[in-house]
């Protein structure tokens, strides 16, 4: 059974007011305003924080107002909290004599390449119907599309040879005209190692845009069943270690700025926000930007680790054991920072900057037979003949030394294999907290 019923009887009463009921959730009945206003409820339970409420300030007395940057990827999750947050700032528009306690800005990451006459009009597309979304409320809400184009200054060729050491080269004359983070994915055989690689470049991309906007808080709208594909995604992809630092609330540092990560709908499940989108008539946004989002593959084969969690997590409504959803969520909850082996003193990696709490090089050593076993017969001799002199090891190995996660090793090798893959490090970052706008390692592209 599903967890979600259409009312089809006349005469139920919604749990909230006397109006006739038209839909059960979580064995309560709603009608259509009181579901409304659950939903919301549930963000405003999130963000409770006082830098979010009005504040009344005495003559002459100044206070700047917190802004908070919303990561729009034109699903129906992010749909639903564009629409929450604005209902909210117009009803403190009009309680409070047109205060606000808080600025929106609405950020989009386009996944086009920036580089043509049609990613360009896709942008313009995006940015259009964003206008056209905010243009129903009656706030001012800004408005940024964003395609992040990597700098060749700080892109090198990454590889992993077979003892799993790992170095960096710089690029070839031929190679330095890649600057599209697109053309860098595309050139991934491995659909979840690009995936895990942009979501990477992503999260930096939001950070270094909340500072550029003077954002103190990034909201995101995943669910409570996003929050759980996540804890089960980063453990299958090796960055179990991440767990903990990545679903829950937390405040993170971006070149000295202390940013918040919050994420409202956490104790909401994704069809309860679908819901939410279709009696509020979101879902003709919902399609006008899946237009431009990357398409899902339908071959299992190819589908990245999110796309297979997503669809084994609709099984379980399906079976009506979608709390399983909220069971991996609070497990996930209770992890705690991981201890450094030996007592050694950790070190981040280069592409992701997650802190290292374990050498995994030496983890892979231990779990991996890399001796052959020994030759018995002229057919198994020739078969290595044929090998050797066909196999040439594409990994310069006199690069400088690079720190690697065991998830950024896997990613590597399964988006380049034996050549690696071109990806701008972390630590060629180096930020002067006077002039930041010098070192930008992503060159923004904004349509406004």
């Amino acid at each position: 059974m599903k967890s979600l019923e259409y009312l089809t009887e006349t005469g139920i009463k919604c749990l909230k007011c006397d109006e006739g009921a038209i839909i059960k959730v979580r064995s309560d009945v709603y009608c259509k305003q009181c579901y409304l206003r659950f939903i919301r409820g549930k963000q405003r339970k999130q963000m409770s924080s006082d830098k979010y409420k009005v504040k009344y300030l005495r003559d002459g007395a100044s206070h700047s107002t917190e802004k908070v940057l919303l990561a729009f990827s034109g699903g129906v999750s992010s749909l639903v909290l564009l629409d929450v947050l604005a209902r909210l700032l117009e009803e403190q528009k009009n309680t409070h004599r047109d205060l606000q306690g808080f600025e929106l800005v609405v950020a989009n990451i386009s996944e086009s390449d920036g580089t043509n006459l049609e990613s360009l009009l896709s942008s313009s597309s995006i940015m259009q119907t964003l206008l056209e979304l905010v243009g129903n409320y009656e706030v001012s809400i800004k408005v940024k599309v964003v395609t992040p184009n990597i700098d060749p200054v700080f892109l090198r060729r990454i590889g992993v040879d077979y003892e799993f050491n790992t170095f960096a080269n710089n690029l070839s004359i031929e190679e330095q005209s890649v600057s599209s983070l697109a053309e860098i994915l595309r050139a991934s055989p491995n659909r979840s190692s690009s995936e895990d690689l942009r979501d990477v470049i992503f999260h930096q991309e939001l950070l270094r845009l909340a500072q550029s906007e003077g954002c103190g808080t990034i909201v995101y709208g995943h669910s409570m069943s996003r929050l759980a594909i996540e804890v089960l995604a980063l453990t299958v992809k090796g960055r179990g270690s991440n767990v903990h630092s990545t679903i829950l609330d937390r405040v993170e540092d971006y070149c000295g700025d202390q940013i918040s990560i919050i994420y409202p709908f956490r104790d909401l499940f994704e069809y309860e926000l679908r819901e939410y989108a279709v009696l509020s008539d979101l879902m003709q946004y919902e399609s006008a930007f899946a237009k431009y989002a990357v398409p899902k593959s339908k071959v299992s084969k190819n589908m990245t680790v999110r796309e297979i969690l997503s669809m084994y997590l609709d099984r379980w409504d399906e079976s009506g054991y979608l709390s399983t959803a909220s069971t991996v969520v609070k497990i996930g909850e209770k992890l705690t920072v991981p201890t450094s082996q030996n007592n050694s003193s950790t070190y981040c990696c280069d592409i992701c900057a997650k802190k290292i709490y374990q050498d995994p090089k030496d983890w892979l050593q231990m779990i991996t037979v890399n001796e052959p076993a020994p030759l018995v017969s002229d057919e198994e001799r020739d078969y290595l003949h044929q090998y050797l002199t066909s196999h040439t090891d594409t990994i310069s190995k006199s690069g400088e030394h690079v720190n690697l996660c065991y998830g950024c090793i896997t990613a590597i090798n399964g988006a380049g294999g034996d050549s690696g893959v071109i990806w701008p490090l972390q630590k060629d970052v180096k930020f002067d907290h006077g002039e930041k706008e010098k070192a930008k390692v992503l060159k923004e592209y904004s349509l406004e």
